[in-house]
C-alpha cells in the first residue's frame, strides 16, 4: 500500500523559507507526502454512536478536531521540500446556514517525508486498563479485551509490551521483559474483570513510571491509556491529572487516550491526547476496539520534528474570531500562536470508495480561524505566519515564515466562493458542515434543530452534486439519522411558523439556495503568486497537523 501525504495549498514555482534537502524527504516537492494531524480527538464515534443508538447528541459530544480528522480532502501541489511545510489557504463567501458573509483562514502543516521509507523503531508500549466496575456495562470491557488481544497478536517479536490495570487499586499485571510473551500476555488481558471505582491519576502515573524505566532513544516510547468514567478515586482533579502527564510527555513518551462507554470524562480525555501531542478514540463497538488497536500500532513511527511553533498575526484589514480545530491555540483579536511537543508521518490514503461502509478517520487536523474585516486594508494583507521547529536529534531551529494577501475587499461577500485553491473547495464544504451540525446539537428546541438540520442538508446536496465528496456524503447520511431521532423525541416537519420562531433558518439562504447563484460548481478564484521574497501570497484558512492521522474507521 502506497501511504499518500498531501499538502494544502497550490505554490507552483513559488519558495519557502526554511531549510531543504533534510533526511528522509522526497527528492522532489509533494513526491510523497502530506497532511499530519496535530493529535487530540480523531474521530466523532461518541456523536455517531448516540446517533445510531436512537438518541440526540449533546453539544459536547461533537468535537471540532475530531470531525475534520474524518474528512479527507486531496492535496495540490506545493513548493516546498522540507520535512515540515506551512501550507495556507483562504476560503470567502456564504456560510451554509445563513448565507452571510463567511471568511475563514487556515493553516496547514504537511510534510514531505514518504511514510513507506520512514524508519519505525522497535516499540516499548504500556497499556493501562480501566477495569472498574462500570466497565461490566454494556459489555465494554469484553470490547477493550477484543482489541487489546488483537494488538498483541499484531506486535512486531521485537516490540516490549507492559501492562497496568487498574480500579481504585493499581496493578502491574506485565513488567517489560527480554522477549515478548504473547501467549501470558493473552492470559492477562482475558483474565481482567470488573470490580471498584476509578483511580485514573495513579493508574496513568503508574503507566508512565514503567515507560521511563525503559526509556531507550532507540525505541519508540508510548503509552495508551483506557477508561470508560470519570475519576472518582486517588487524586481527581483534572488540572493535576493533566500536569502530571505533561511532565512524562515532555521526557519523550507519547500517549494516546481511548474513551468506551458513553460516561468517560471526554474533557480530561481529550486534553491528556492534546497535551502529548496524542490520539483520542471513542470504542463503540468491538470492531472499532480492533480497528483503533491495529491502526495505533500500524502508524506508530519516530517524530518527524519537534517543538513546533505557528504563530499567524493579523494584518490591518482582519481581526481574528473564533477558533475551531484545537483547544491549543491562544488567540486573541489580532494574533495568535500554538506550541505541539511532536509531528508524526501521517497515513490515510485518500477517500473510503464508499461511505456507507467505509470508515471516516484519518483525514488531518485542520484549525480554522474565522476572518472579520475591519474596514480598513491598505496593503490587502491578510496575515503574517511563521512556522519554527527542530529535527529530531538536532538543535537547529528551521524556521518558515509566509505573508499572505488578499486583493479583494474583505467585506465584500462573493457569490461564488473564493477559494485559494481548488482542493480548499473539501475544506470549506468541511468547515460549513461541522457549523451546521454544531448549531444542531446546541439547540434544545428540537423543532429548530431540525430546521437548521434540513437547511444544511439543502446546501450540503447541492455543493456535493458538483463536488461528489464521499466524506461529505456520509456526513448526509448522518443528517438523515439526526433527522429520523428527532422526529422521534417528538420534532415536527419545520412548517411556516416553525421557521418564523426559528429565525434565519429554512429560507433557501444557504449554499445552492434560492439567494444565491449556485454555488455548486467547479470555479474558484484567486491561488498563489510569488512576491519578491519567494514565499506564497494569497489569502487565508487554517489546517495543522502534528500526529498520525488514521484511516478511516470500518464501520
Amino acid at each position: 500500500m502506497r501511504l499518500h501525504l498531501y499538502c494544502v495549498v497550490a505554490l507552483t514555482g513559488c519558495g519557502m523559507g526554511g531549510s531543504s534537502g533534510q533526511p528522509n524527504t522526497s527528492s522532489s516537492a509533494d513526491a510523497g507526502a502530506g497532511g499530519v494531524s496535530f493529535g487530540g480527538q480523531q474521530d466523532i464515534g461518541e456523536f455517531r454512536g448516540i446517533l445510531k443508538a436512537g438518541g440526540i447528541p449533546g453539544a459536547d459530544t461533537l468535537d471540532a478536531n475530531g470531525f475534520f480528522n474524518e474528512h479527507y480532502a486531496p492535496p495540490p501541489q506545493n513548493g516546498c521540500t522540507d520535512a515540515l511545510c506551512l501550507t495556507p489557504g483562504v476560503s470567502v463567501g456564504k456560510d451554509w446556514l445563513h448565507g452571510q458573509h463567511q471568511a475563514t483562514l487556515q493553516v496547514a502543516i504537511n510534510t514531505n517525508v514518504d511514510p513507506t521509507n520512514y524508519p519505525k523503531q522497535p516499540l516499548n508500549l504500556v497499556l493501562v486498563v480501566d477495569h472498574s466496575g462500570s466497565m461490566a456495562q454494556d459489555g465494554r470491557l469484553e470490547k477493550v479485551k477484543s482489541g487489546l488481544n488483537t494488538l498483541i497478536d499484531s506486535l512486531d517479536d521485537t516490540d516490549r509490551l507492559a501492562l497496568v490495570e487498574f480500579d481504585d487499586r493499581v496493578q502491574v499485571d506485565a513488567q517489560f521483559g527480554a522477549t515478548l510473551d504473547r501467549a501470558a500476555l493473552h492470559t492477562i488481558v482475558n483474565g481482567l474483570a470488573p470490580r471498584g471505582s476509578t483511580d485514573i491519576y495513579d493508574g496513568l502515573s503508574a503507566g508512565f513510571n514503567l515507560s521511563v524505566g525503559a526509556l531507550a532513544t532507540d525505541r519508540q516510547n508510548r503509552v495508551i491509556f483506557l477508561s470508560d468514567g470519570n475519576a472518582t478515586a486517588g487524586i481527581t482533579d483534572t488540572a493535576a491529572i493533566l500536569a502530571m502527564a505533561d511532565g512524562f510527555v515532555e521526557r519523550g513518551i507519547g500517549l494516546t487516550t481511548i474513551g468506551v462507554g458513553l460516561d468517560f470524562d471526554v474533557q480530561l480525555m481529550r486534553g491528556l491526547a492534546e497535551h502529548g501531542a496524542g490520539n483520542f478514540y471513542f470504542v463503540e463497538d468491538p470492531s472499532a476496539a480492533t480497528e483503533v488497536f491495529k491502526q495505533e500500532l500500524a502508524f506508530f513511527s519516530s517524530p518527524l520534528a519537534l517543538d513546533i511553533n505557528i504563530n499567524a498575526v493579523a494584518g490591518t484589514g482582519y481581526n481574528f474570531g473564533e477558533v475551531l480545530g484545537s483547544t491549543l491555540w491562544n488567540a486573541s483579536t489580532k494574533a495568535g500562536s500554538m506550541h505541539i511537543p511532536a509531528a508524526f508521518v501521517a497515513s490515510r490514503t485518500g477517500p473510503a470508495p464508499d461511505p456507507g461502509t467505509g470508515g471516516r478517520r484519518g483525514g488531518g487536523s485542520m484549525l480554522f480561524i474565522h476572518l472579520d474585516p475591519t474596514g480598513m486594508n491598505p496593503d490587502g494583507k491578510v496575515a503574517d505566519l511563521t512556522l519554527t521547529y527542530r529535527l529530531p536529534g538536532s538543535a537547529q531551529v528551521i524556521a518558515q515564515t509566509i505573508t499572505l494577501t488578499y486583493a479583494n475587499d474583505p467585506s465584500e461577500t462573493p457569490e461564488v466562493p473564493y477559494l485559494s485553491a481548488p482542493e480548499m473547495a473539501n475544506r470549506f464544504a468541511m468547515y460549513n458542515m461541522f457549523l451546521g451540525f454544531r448549531a444542531a446539537v446546541q439547540n434544545t428546541n428540537f423543532n429548530c434543530a431540525e430546521v437548521e438540520l434540513r437547511e444544511l442538508r439543502a446546501s450540503a446536496t447541492a455543493w456535493n452534486t458538483a463536488h461528489e465528496d464521499p466524506d461529505i456524503a456520509a456526513d448526509l447520511t448522518l443528517i438523515d439519522l439526526y433527522l429520523a431521532n428527532l422526529a422521534t423525541h417528538g420534532a415536527t416537519a419545520p412548517a411556516e411558523a416553525t421557521e418564523q420562531t426559528c429565525q434565519g433558518y429554512g429560507n433557501g439562504s444557504g449554499y445552492g439556495g434560492s439567494n444565491d447563484d449556485g454555488w455548486g460548481n467547479d470555479d474558484y478564484h484567486g491561488g498563489y503568486a510569488c512576491n519578491a521574497g519567494g514565499t506564497p501570497s494569497g489569502a487565508i484558512v487554517i489546517g495543522l497537523g502534528f500526529l498520525v492521522a488514521l484511516r478511516r474507521r470500518r464501520r
